[in-house]
């Protein structure tokens, strides 16, 4: 599928991005990974995703081709339908990106605590099923994860979060 390999582009761009930021983290003061060995396996890990989504969306797309050889192509109209039907089922994806983005943002400026614990909380409620009720449970397990990983990461593994700006 088109959108497959166009996200999976979108993919690899990021993380090869996003890991040359990587490489001027500090080097370790107390231990031997240093701050940015975390980020860099998260980041080859989803540009190796990437690759998979487009190596996965170029075979379909040659599959497709081939099976439509006999049959008529799409008319422009039919795949501009195609690609609006495609966007509306990957809606949530995308605005997921931006709540991603948004994050980074905050990040910088209000710190590690605060900016996750409000990107969890929204994005959790945001893709939470319509009438849930279940906003204590999105607290409670947004307040958790939060104080869990702050604490995995300062406490156990020495690695200091981001503290914002403004606090």
């Amino acid at each position: 599928m088109k959108e497959d390999k166009f996200i999976g582009v979108i993919l690899i761009i990021f993380s090869v991005f996003m890991y040359t930021q990587t490489l001027d983290f500090p080097a370790a003061v107390f231990g031997t990974m240093g701050a940015g060995f975390f980020p860099k396996i998260l980041f080859t890990l989803l540009a190796l995703s990437g690759v998979a989504l487009t190596i996965g969306g170029w075979i379909r797309d040659r599959k497709q081709a081939k099976a439509m050889d006999g049959r008529q192509k799409a008319s422009g109209t039919e795949s501009w339908k195609k690609f609006k039907a495609s966007l509306k089922d990957h809606s949530l994806v995308i605005i997921s990106f931006f709540f991603v983005f948004g994050y980074i943002l905050f990040m910088e400026y209000f710190g590690y605590m605060i900016a996750t614990l409000l990107f969890m909380l929204t994005l959790m409620w945001f893709l939470a099923p319509k009438g849930h009720k279940g906003i204590p449970l999105i607290i409670i397990v947004s307040c958790a994860v939060t104080f869990i990983i702050y604490f995995s990461f300062q406490e156990l593994l020495q690695i200091f979060l981001p503290e914002g700006i403004l606090f």
